[in-house]
């Protein structure tokens, strides 16, 4: 299939779409992030793909591009959530130690900001594959929390 020129003409109302082995690429990339949960060698797997695919390549479906950018906001707001984590952490373990308090309370809450940081990664990862599938793209994909989409339990049409 040829694809179209881009056009600036303001009636053209049909941006290029994103080929099926474009998308499914884009959703190995999600799976990779997704696999970093138990080999941490994926996300940056992910990162280094997205990022020369980006510069390289620049596709041109907005789909692609909101969704390319969304897996490197989430690989880069991790690895800065993660060096906080593990500052805080270690903070939180000498002060237990120094105000002779259990030594387990900075592994508690090491523990619970590492949890909490999964669950958002996975949580990015799976509003980003299911609004792939949709063939929708992400509208603010350097947010921090969910990309600016608004979250629903249930797949009926707003009203």
């Amino acid at each position: 299939m040829p694809s179209r020129p881009l056009s600036l003409d303001s009636n053209d109302h049909h941006p290029p779409s994103a080929s099926h082995s474009q998308q499914r690429r884009v959703l190995l990339l999600y799976a990779l992030m997704l696999g970093s949960v138990m080999a941490v060698v994926t996300a940056p797997v992910c990162a280094l793909v997205a990022h020369l695919w980006l510069l390289l390549r620049r596709p041109a479906a907005a789909l692609l591009l909101s969704h390319l950018r969304f897996q490197l906001a989430t690989f880069w707001y991790g690895v800065a959530a993660g060096l906080v984590g593990l500052g805080l952490w270690q903070l939180i373990g000498t002060a237990s130690e120094a105000l002779a308090l259990n030594g387990r309370v900075g592994w508690v809450y090491g523990y619970a900001g590492i949890t909490l940081a999964l669950i958002w990664m996975v949580g990015r990862c799976a509003l980003g594959i299911r609004r792939l599938l949709a063939q929708q793209a992400i509208p603010c994909p350097w947010s921090p929390w969910l990309g600016g989409c608004r979250i629903r339990f249930t797949d009926a049409p707003p009203h």
